[in-house]
Parts: structure tokens; C-alpha cells; sequence
């Protein structure tokens, strides 16, 4: 059985070559926190040199010249009386290793994004803040310089996104305006715009945006003539479209019946639009043309059964970063040279996992009671028969997100103790179809719970899970869920284990308004998934765990982050006050340090050993 440490360690990600292919750099567990990792191309065996945060936890890195890699760290903090999300950019490797916008303390509510790297001009890079573009000096720090302004309007309509070239000039902008007669339910209208060789600008079209729907714009193509959008669909799922400059046409180039279309690929220096992302039960990449598309058929065919394509680029195209993944498979790494066709290993995730001591992951669809059809994922324990095991459901966060068949560590861990798990794709989930998803809309502890107590049964039918040993288990929503678990279907569950879960909803859409001043009754995200504050007042209540402790028959294990901004630790607290009023059997695990995400290894550790010991003891193995 693989140890606790096998499955803890922080897995490597954001791998990206510089832009002359000599380096590439990684984030990777460093003693217990992500770390940055830069090594030569020439020589990947050889010791990288590391660059650490202190502690801030390092998010992402990006090169933006071939000799400076920028770096952002995160931290919470308080400021004030508000607890805050940050972001802080430095310059890790280069001459001076300036620090350029250390602790700001607004950009939470202003975040920082590359929008160009300007690769011609060694100093400079193009940023966006407050919604306007500016340049800064990479080399020396300082002050900002502001280059485009964004646009206000006569109804105060503004700019929310820009496009550039990859050289400094701009290409395209997107302006939003708030509609006010949609007071209940907020609308925006986005107009995009694009740069004439006049200098004036020209409205291509006007696409709608709601609270969790985007107006889809993704960039430009690479030869200039088109702008991709990724098309929202109120009675399908996400098409990917074309808009020809010249004449504003929009023409669907493809929407598949079953899955969105998730995301754009792009050039990573240029920002040019050369692709797209469907995620079926796996990620699939598809290319506009004929090179790149031939290369993901050659990668498809060298690594078949695993999604596979090319994280990073070098701007000649010669080299590049291949990532490679699946069910069973953690994520690999490999440089690639499309010269020679030579592939070699650079770094693995969870390198002391084998394959022989993990699950199998299957397909397992079911129909909810109403009809309506359900994604779900069972990972089966390896070695042992399918039946009557001890069985975990693990709902997924979100909760508009979605799991897919990708290597997931914790269902995996939990196979490799013995049990079944199924990580249901309850209506409300992103990925399916904007049906799907509105299906969830006000659904908390109703229809989306009892998508959860179905996928429960459906596995007992088949007599793959022991009926008298079933636990669930989840994080944020999920964790909402597992606690919903416990109040609403009591007799369904032997045990229950939240993490950074959510107990009381309106006291969640209070910290929402509190903590990061969004109107609960005006276009907040969660009460357009949850419902009004007011006028669903009773239905918010009776779907709020923390008021029903009294329902609770099975044991329960509440774990929480004490740095976490999104699901305060508050939410554990009210609801282990609750169940011990209510004098029932309950354990509160404390986590030091971390924020909502289990950036520490340190945090994995420990919520594996916990959640291990606990189910153990109330279900076995």
C-alpha cells in the first residue's frame, strides 16, 4: 500500500521553456511548499537552481524574456477589517532580481495580468490593471507607465478586456456596460471592438454576459483576420465561433452535442488563438492548422489511452514542453524537439505512486429520479472484487467545476485503502452545457443533493457498495454536500467529512457582502446559485446544515484552513458548535497556515492521515 508521503507531495505544474528554448522552468515541492525550479535545456539532469517565496505561496510563473521569469505569489492576510487574497510579481533570475509590485494591497480587488510580453523590447512588458493597460520596466521596477486608458463611457460603460499583438500595439478591446433595467438578474452587454488602420475604433458585436456566464471573447487569430469567441449556448453547450474583422460575421466553427468547448490554446508569446480545449471524459486539443494538428495526432499515437499535448513552446516552435496524463497515470513531463523527435523525461508527478497500486476509473452515468442524466467517475479499489465495498461518494467544489477521468490523488488514495469512490457530476456542474449547469441554479441541498443520494443508491444496486459502509466526503461545495449528507439523508451515511465546507448559507452571502462588498441581492454569484437572502429566505435556511444538527445520526470530521478567504474557518466553527449542542459525535481538525486550496504539503499530509484514520474507524476497510 503506498504511503501517505506518496500521495502528499506537491505535484509539479506550470512547467514553460523561455523563449529562446535554453531554459524551462517548473513549479515544484520544495521542502513542503511550491517552489520555482529553472533548468537548462542542454542539461535537465543537472541540479535546477531554486527560487523560493518565504512565506507567500508561490501561484504561477511565466517567462517574459529569455533571461527574466516573473513569478506570482499569493498570501492572505488581513487588512483592516477585511481579510484580503494578494498577489505580489517578482524577478527571480536575471540581473538585480527586482522586486516590481511587492504586498499591493488593492489587487484582489485589481488583479495584475501579463497582457504582452513585447519580446522585441528587452525591458518592458505589458500589464493590465484596474482594467487599463500599462508598461513596466522588468529590468529596474518603479512606477507603472499607463499606454491605454480604459474606455468610460456616457453610461458609464467600461473597458473589461484587451487584446494586443505580442509586440505592444493593441489589436482589440471588449467595453461592458451594466443593463439597468435587470435589477434581479443582472445583464451586461459587451461590446467588442476592434483597432482600424485610421486609429479609430469599430463594433463588431454586442454579446451578452451574466453573473456566471462570460461574453466569450478569447483573441485574435494568428494571421489577424478573425477573432475566436467561445460561445455560450442557453439551450446547448459552448460552440467555438469565428468573427471575421472585415465584416463582423460570425460563423460556428464547432460545438460538440455533449461537452463545452473549454477554453482557447494559444501562442504563449504572441496571445494569438491557435486552438481549443474539449473536455470530454479527458481533455482533448485541437489546432487550426496543419503543423500543430499533426503533431497532436503524432503525440496521441505515441501515448495512447492518455490525453496528451504540448504545455510550452519556444517562440522558433523547435522545442516545447509535452505533458501526458490519465486515469491512472500522474502528470509527466518531457522535452520535446521537433527536430530530431527525441522525448526526454524531465519531471513526474507523485513519482513513488505505481501503476499496480492504483484504481481503476470507469464511466458511471446514471439517471437522476427526475430523468435527467448525471456524469460520475467510480475508481474501483485495485486487487479487490467489485463488491459490497466500503464506498466513499466525493462531490466535487465548485460548484460550477467538474472532474474528469485525469489522475485525481485523493479518489486515488482512497482506492488505495480499499475503498470505492464515485465523484458525481451533479447538475449545476460546468463542462456539460449551459442547461446542465442552469439546472443547479437555486438547487443547493435540493435537486443537486439528491443527484448525489441517486449516484449513492445506483452504486448499492449494482451491489458494488456495502450499504451499511458508505461515508461522503468533499471540499468546499463538496464539503457543503457531505454536511447536507448528514442533515437531509441521515440514513444514507455512516460517517461524514467536510473540508472547508459550508454550513450556513446566509451567513456565507453576509462574509460575501462583508468581506468583499458584493450586493447579496444584486448580482452576486452565490445568490444567484443559492437564491435571494430574502425572498428565499426559508428554503436558504433549510438548506443551511449548521440549523439541522439535530438530524445528524453518523459520525463527522470538519477540517478546516484557519487562512482560508473563500469558505471562512467560521462555517466549520458553527457547525461544530451546532452538532456539539446538539450532543453529537464530532471531531474538528484545525489547519495552520494554508489559504482554501492545500497549497502546503504539509496540509495534504495531514487531511490524508485524518480523513484515513477516520474512515478506518467508521467504515473499515
Amino acid at each position: 500500500m503506498p504511503s501517505i508521503a506518496a500521495f502528499a507531495e506537491l505535484a509539479p505544474r506550470a512547467p514553460q521553456i523561455s523563449p529562446d528554448g535554453t531554459r524551462f522552468a517548473v513549479i515544484r515541492g520544495v521542502n513542503g511548499r511550491p517552489s520555482v525550479a529553472v533548468y537548462k535545456v542542454d542539461a535537465p539532469s543537472e541540479p535546477p537552481q531554486i527560487v523560493t517565496s518565504g512565506d507567500w505561496i508561490i501561484d504561477d510563473v511565466r517567462w517574459v524574456k529569455n533571461d527574466v521569469l516573473m513569478m506570482y505569489s499569493k498570501k492572505n492576510m488581513k487588512l483592516g477589517v477585511y481579510d484580503r487574497y494578494q498577489q505580489d510579481m517578482l524577478r527571480p533570475i536575471g540581473d538585480a532580481a527586482a522586486v516590481l509590485l511587492k504586498e499591493n494591497k488593492f489587487v484582489e480587488l485589481a488583479p495584475v495580468y501579463i497582457v504582452d510580453v513585447a519580446l522585441d523590447d528587452p525591458d518592458t512588458v505589458y500589464i493590465r490593471f484596474q482594467n487599463s493597460v500599462y508598461t513596466m520596466n522588468i529590468r529596474t521596477g518603479g512606477k507603472p507607465k499607463p499606454v491605454y486608458k480604459k474606455y468610460l463611457g456616457p453610461q458609464r460603460e467600461g473597458t473589461d478586456k484587451w487584446f494586443l499583438d505580442g509586440h505592444g500595439e493593441v489589436l482589440a478591446r471588449v467595453d461592458t456596460v451594466r443593463d439597468q433595467k435587470s435589477y434581479d438578474n443582472p445583464l451586461w452587454h459587451n461590446t467588442l471592438k476592434v483597432l482600424d488602420k485610421d486609429g479609430s475604433w469599430r463594433a463588431l458585436g454586442t454579446y451578452d454576459q451574466t453573473v456566471d456566464t462570460d461574453d466569450g471573447v478569447a483573441g485574435v487569430s494568428e494571421d489577424g483576420k478573425s477573432i475566436y469567441r467561445l460561445a455560450p449556448d442557453s439551450k446547448g453547450t459552448v460552440s467555438l465561433n469565428r468573427i471575421d474583422i472585415a465584416t463582423g460575421t460570425e460563423t460556428k466553427l464547432f460545438q460538440d452535442p455533449t461537452y463545452d468547448v473549454a477554453a482557447p490554446l494559444r501562442n504563449e508569446w504572441t496571445g494569438r488563438v491557435v486552438g481549443y480545449v474539449i473536455d470530454e471524459d479527458m481533455p482533448v486539443f485541437r489546432y487550426f492548422d496543419e503543423q500543430r494538428e499533426a503533431l497532436q495526432k503524432g503525440l496521441e499515437q505515441a501515448f495512447p489511452g492518455l490525453s496528451v499535448h504540448a504545455v510550452s513552446t519556444d517562440v522558433a516552435g523547435d522545442k516545447m514542453i509535452i505533458e501526458t496524463v490519465g486515469p491512472r497515470t500522474p502528470a509527466s513531463y518531457y522535452l520535446f524537439d521537433r527536430n530530431t523527435h527525441h522525448a526526454t523525461a524531465i519531471v513526474a508527478s507523485y513519482p513513488d505512486l505505481d501503476t499496480a497500486t492504483l484504481g481503476e476509473v470507469r464511466s458511471y452515468g446514471y439517471a437522476a429520479r427526475d430523468g435527467l442524466h448525471i456524469p460520475a467517475y467510480l475508481t474501483l479499489p485495485p486487487g479487490r472484487d467489485a463488491h459490497n465495498l466500503p464506498f466513499v461518494v466525493m462531490p466535487h467544489g465548485g460548484p460550477d467545476a467538474r472532474d474528469d477521468m485525469t489522475f485525481d490523488f485523493f479518489s486515488q488514495f482512497l482506492a488505495s485503502r480499499g475503498y470505492a469512490v464515485l465523484r458525481p457530476q451533479f447538475r449545476g456542474s460546468r463542462g456539460f452545457g449551459r442547461p446542465f449547469t442552469a439546472a443547479g441554479l437555486h438547487q443547493w441541498g435540493l435537486k443537486m443533493q439528491d443527484d448525489i443520494s441517486d449516484g449513492v443508491k445506483k452504486v448499492i444496486a449494482d451491489g458494488i457498495a456495502d450499504p451499511k459502509r458508505v461515508c461522503i466526503f468533499g471540499a468546499s461545495y463538496g464539503g457543503y454536500a457531505a454536511l447536507a449528507g448528514a442533515t437531509l439523508t441521515p440514513d444514507l451515511y455512516a460517517c461524514v467529512i467536510s473540508f472547508e465546507g459550508v454550513s450556513n448559507l446566509p451567513d456565507l452571502m453576509g462574509y460575501d457582502k462583508r468581506e468583499y462588498h458584493v450586493d447579496i441581492t444584486n448580482g452576486s454569484f452565490t445568490a444567484t446559485r443559492m437564491g435571494d437572502i430574502f425572498m428565499d429566505s426559508a428554503q436558504l435556511d433549510a438548506a443551511s446544515p449548521a440549523l439541522h444538527a439535530d438530524r445528524v445520526t453518523a459520525p463527522v470530521l470538519l477540517l478546516h484552513s484557519e487562512l482560508d478567504v473563500t469558505v471562512p474557518i467560521a462555517q466549520s466553527e458553527m457547525m461544530e458548535a451546532a452538532l456539539e449542542k446538539a450532543g453529537k459525535n464530532v471531531q474538528f481538525v484545525r489547519i495552520p497556515g494554508d489559504d482554501h486550496y492545500m497549497s502546503l504539503e504539509s496540509t495534504r499530509s495531514r487531511v490524508l492521515e485524518e480523513v484515513g484514520k477516520f474512515l478506518a474507524a467508521s467504515i473499515g476497510t
